[in-house]
């Protein structure tokens, strides 16, 4: 018998992350929001900083760009403003339901990969491949081997993401390539950096608004809610935890741990904006 697909915990969370943006932020978009210019890090705010981190991206496309491949295109946000500022846009999404959303916000205007990209197959080249907050989930040399194959002669590389800083044990905060092995793979190839923006301490204060959702939102719902199950269904729930021990393990030191803030991203994350440029 045949085993089912399984879903994949990281296209969940973006899915339920969408969910929960458009819901309690009026938000489109998946990635960090960028506090600058002394905006303050709050729910109110949290669209404005993640309209100016699409538009720092923006910003640094290179004159006489004409194509782009938006590689993780969350929900089609960043692919829509593009496409609307006459660029010709195709998309990357492994997820089924994103790129439903994807194709909602641009119909036929972009074509769109349903796959990941180091599954990609196509002959199209590009001015501009672009990572917005995805290159973390894109094996290194993989992405940049298929990413400098992919660009048209001088092209350019950008990445806007999260790395991970050297650090003696374990690192409370997940996600995002070590950096030193990013800045390695990277000048083994014949990619010219031309830009390298850090913007890690205006993006970290994102972890401030996550912080207090957990505390105030998450947290208090997940408490009442085994409250009632215990109550209710007492040898259920004992074996559900039991079953799911490790994952509630997880759950806890990643979430509830007291990690979740600014000042442990700034710690042990990098976040930066980088373009480099096809040579050789």
């Amino acid at each position: 018998m045949a085993e089912k697909n399984k879903v994949d915990s990281k296209e969940a969370g973006l899915e339920i992350g969408l969910i929960i943006g458009r819901f309690f932020f009026d938000t489109e978009d998946l990635h960090y929001g960028l506090f600058k210019d002394g905006l303050e890090p709050k729910g109110i705010n949290f669209r404005k900083s993640q309209e100016y981190h699409s538009d720092l991206i923006i910003e640094n496309t290179r004159e006489g760009t004409k194509t782009i491949l938006d590689v993780g295109s969350g929900s089609g946000n960043l692919a829509r403003k593009l496409l609307d500022l006459g660029y010709k846009v195709d998309c990357v999404s492994p997820s089924n339901y994103l790129s439903d959303e994807i194709e909602e916000k641009v119909g036929k205007e972009a074509e769109i990969f349903r796959c990941k990209y180091e599954e990609l197959k196509t002959d199209k080249t590009y001015d501009q491949i672009q990572f917005s907050e995805s290159f973390q989930y894109v094996p290194v040399e993989h992405a940049l081997d298929q990413t400098f194959n992919m660009l048209n002669p001088g092209g350019h590389l950008l990445i806007c993401d999260f790395f991970t800083k050297p650090a003696d044990g374990d690192v409370p905060i997940g996600g995002g390539h070590r950096f030193p092995f990013f800045q390695e793979a990277i000048s083994k190839t014949d990619f010219e950096q031309i830009v390298d923006i850090d913007i890690t301490e205006d993006t970290a204060k994102t972890m401030t608004i996550m912080e207090d959702f957990v505390g105030k939102v998450a947290q208090p719902i997940g408490e009442i809610s085994g409250k009632y199950f215990d109550s209710h269904y007492p040898k259920l729930m004992k074996l559900f935890r039991w079953k799911f021990r490790e994952r509630y393990k997880k759950i806890n030191k990643v979430y509830f741990s007291g990690h979740l803030n600014a000042e442990t991203f700034m710690e042990y994350k990098t976040y930066r904006l980088m373009v480099f440029k096809k040579s050789g």
